[in-house]
């Protein structure tokens, strides 16, 4: 019996789901983060902004694809290809989800709005490499491969940790 290790589920699960829109979900949130969080921004402000912004894209994408779908897949009703979106833009919101709750987190242990999106947005970081670097296993790439594609991946959470310190 072979035992499927942790990175190896994680890949099954990101890649059966919709990994663009898991990323789009985590850039924007912490882009918003990053421009509503200055220093005299309430944490609370700063959490509600970020997620009524990734909700409305997500929404956003739903309408897209249920209305767009009629070119590319033919005639189905309205109701069918609407839950269609939603489940196929989940990922949208399971991707901002993760900063906002360590937002949260941080802020109800006692730290500032400053500190509490700093860790958000790191975790941010995190999140894009890793997906970064489990695209590039799940395409057969070398660890060494992957570790490169992570980087990458991760660059553009670390332009939104610049974007806070540049912004504020």
């Amino acid at each position: 019996m072979v035992t499927e290790t942790g990175s190896e589920r994680a890949t099954r699960l990101l890649a059966r789901r919709n990994p663009a829109a898991l990323l789009y979900g985590a850039i924007i949130t912490a882009a918003v983060m990053s421009a509503t969080a200055d220093h005299d921004a309430p944490t609370t402000r700063v959490v509600v902004a970020s997620a009524f912004v990734v909700v409305v894209y997500w929404l956003a994408d739903v309408y897209v694809r249920a209305f767009a779908d009629q070119f590319t897949h033919g005639q189905s009703p309205l109701p069918r290809r609407l839950v269609s979106a939603v489940q196929h833009e989940l990922g949208v919101l399971l991707g901002g989800l993760p900063a906002l709750v360590v937002v949260v987190a941080a802020s109800l242990l006692g730290a500032g709005t400053a500190r509490a999106v700093e860790l958000g947005l790191w975790l941010t970081v995190i999140e894009l490499g890793a997906v970064g670097y489990l695209g590039s296993r799940s395409a057969g790439g070398t660890r060494r491969t992957a570790l490169g594609e992570a980087l990458v991946a991760a660059l553009l959470g670390l332009v939104m940790v610049g974007a806070k310190t540049f912004l504020h």
